[in-house]
């Protein structure tokens, strides 16, 4: 059993990574909402592990990695990040953080990475900027999310379907806290033949216009913001 602290701005993603965490046996000693809290605790609690996110208030995870490993060099920080962070986790390697796990993550994947670090000491991954995790996922889910503090942009493709809308969600959930939240979606020449799927979209349109955030929809294929404005989205 490990000593984590969890740093996420995100209450639900810390929930989520408590919840794993914990049912996998370790001890949740402290959380963080920013990078400056996150160094903090890091002092006061002196854990075995962190997870670090990547966009924050205040200070953000790879400023955070800097400090911490600037006066504790053993420590062992497993960034959590967006799949358009490509360029930022490589900065959080290059700085010490030891490896790195992609939004929308398994239980089963945060666990294996948590474990592996704290099994070999946290040996750094390769900070190749040539080939990454966070490459590989983007070709495993068929949307791309681009973030620029409050600002998302949502890429659907063409062989979006229902299997991807729960991922897709997971992947949003870190930025719904955030304000002035405004989510664009964008289908570009999509075609979508089931309006169910558009109703499963549907529900995570409405979970962002309930956090106060703004909606935009883009897409050549017009029936789909005719519906989304029939169900009064739009």
């Amino acid at each position: 059993m490990a000593k984590i602290l969890i740093v996420d701005d995100s209450k639900l993603i810390r929930r989520n990574l408590r919840i794993i965490l914990s049912r996998a046996g370790h001890e949740i000693i402290a959380e963080a909402e920013n990078g400056l809290q996150a160094f903090q605790e890091y002092e006061k609690n002196q854990p075995d592990l962190i997870t670090m996110d990547i966009s924050m208030p205040l200070m953000d995870g790879v400023a955070a990695v800097k400090k911490i490993i600037s006066q504790y060099p053993n420590a062992i920080i497993i960034m959590i990040s967006a799949m358009d962070q490509k360029n930022m986790v490589m900065a959080a390697i290059q700085s010490g953080a030891r490896n790195y796990i992609i939004k929308p993550f398994s239980p089963d994947k945060v666990v294996a990475v948590v474990n592996a670090a704290l099994t070999t000491g946290g040996k750094a991954v390769a900070a190749s900027p040539q080939h990454s995790a966070l490459e590989d996922k983007q070709v495993l889910y068929p949307f791309y999310i681009e973030a620029h503090d409050a600002n998302v942009r949502v890429t659907i493709k063409q062989s979006f379907a229902s299997g991807h809308v729960k991922p897709l969600l997971d992947a949003l959930q870190s930025f719904f806290n955030k304000k002035p939240l405004q989510v664009t979606f964008d289908f570009a020449s999509v075609q979508i033949y089931e309006y169910s799927l558009i109703d499963q979209l549907l529900e995570i349109m409405q979970i962002i216009k309930d956090n106060e955030g703004k909606l935009r929809v883009m897409a050549e294929d017009k029936k789909i913001t005719r519906y989304l404005k029939s169900k009064g989205i739009m």
